[in-house]
């Protein structure tokens, strides 16, 4: 690749790159101020992977043990207990969601800023040397591509 391309030719170069640990820690260092956020967010996701076991046992009971006994009460009773399940776990999503969103977008905030103030203080002998076209493009396409993978998730 030459000193001044910013995106490489052969894409293979990138489709094969590893995730290092340097980055890991770059992510990680916009991702710290959302450390509750995140745990508020996988905390929402265990709880709804539980939640969703729950409706197959009930139906289990319904079918297994309700209808072949006519127990119109548990019947009932079990239906009710499904709706209750099934309208916490809508709300659960909801708040997944909000979760998703607050860290997503505050993430790709800060990185914007970031960015922004990288590219601020940039010598203009950089913009004079580099196609500051490609340039705009590749940095809005990757803060893209990061809120994309932050938000998809």
């Amino acid at each position: 690749m030459h000193p001044h391309q910013l995106i490489p030719r052969d894409k293979s170069a990138v489709a094969g790159a590893k995730i290092g640990k340097t980055s890991v820690r770059r992510v990680w260092r916009f991702a710290r101020p959302y450390r509750r956020s995140i745990l508020g967010f996988l905390a929402t996701i265990l709880v709804s992977s539980v939640i969703a076991l729950v409706p197959p046992l009930l139906f289990r009971l319904i079918v297994d043990e309700a209808i072949p006994d006519a127990d119109k009460r548990r019947i009932v009773f079990l239906t009710v207990i499904l709706v209750i399940v099934a309208v916490g776990d809508a709300l659960l999503q909801i708040v997944q969601r909000w979760y998703s969103a607050r860290i997503g977008e505050g993430l790709i905030y800060d990185l914007r800023v970031a960015l922004f103030d990288k590219v601020q203080s940039m010598p203009i002998a950089f913009f004079t040397r580099t196609q500051t076209g490609a340039l705009i493009s590749r940095l809005n396409n990757d803060v893209v591509g990061a809120q994309t993978a932050v938000t998809g998730t």
